[in-house]
This record gives C-alpha cells, structure tokens and sequence, in this order.
C-alpha cells in the first residue's frame, strides 16, 4: 500500500526529469545561423523588413525549428508573409496568412469544421 502512494511521486519525478533533459538539448542549427538564413530570405525577397523575433519552437518531443517573425507582414497580392519556420536541416517554410486573414489549407484540404453542403 505504503508503494502504491509513492508510484504518482515517482512518475512526476522521472517526468519533470527527461522534460528538463528535452529542454536543455542545443538546437542542431545555431541560432546566427538560422538568422542568418532570415537575412538571406528578407534580402533576396527585396523588401524592407525587420526580423523582430527568432524563437526557437518544439515541434514534436524531439524535434524542432526556428520560427523568425517580420516586422509588418509581406503583401503577395491577397496574401501576407508573417514569418519564416527554418528547420534544423536549413529548409524553410514561409508562414502565409490567407486573404481572409486566416492560415489556407493546403490544397485539396477543407478548412477545419466544414462541411459538405451536399
């Protein structure tokens, strides 16, 4: 019985451990590099922007990536350039926002909670 008490203490402690273990592993891609990269991405667009935050975001446990935001977003006809998501091989993921000021969906994709009118 006294065992069966100690089990919850036991498995926040192994819990708390390997999130703290999770937390203190280094990025595979340094930060000025992954700045680095934003730079790059802003000068090569030709546009006037400032990079205001480079946060490093946890995707799943084990992965994760920068997420670089602009200053203003970037017009692209309806669409609008927030930020920049740079995973840890270099590749990069453009953050759009749809005309109506929302994420679209990839193609081929209803938006979440529609419905067939059928």
């Amino acid at each position: 019985m006294k065992n069966l008490r100690l089990l919850p203490l036991v498995v926040a402690l192994a819990l708390s451990t390997i999130t703290a273990v999770a937390a203190d592993s280094t990025p595979a891609l340094p930060i000025d590099q992954a700045l680095k990269i934003a730079q790059d991405h802003l000068q090569k667009g030709g546009v006037d922007r400032a990079i205001v935050g480079l946060v490093l975001e946890q995707a799943t446990f084990k992965s994760s990536y920068w997420y670089a935001k602009w200053s203003s977003p970037i017009e692209d006809g309806a669409r609008k350039e927030i930020g920049l998501r740079i995973d840890m091989d270099g590749t990069v993921t453009r953050f759009v926002t749809g005309p109506g000021g929302g994420h679209e969906p990839p193609p081929g994709q209803r938006p979440v909670g529609a419905r067939s009118m059928r």
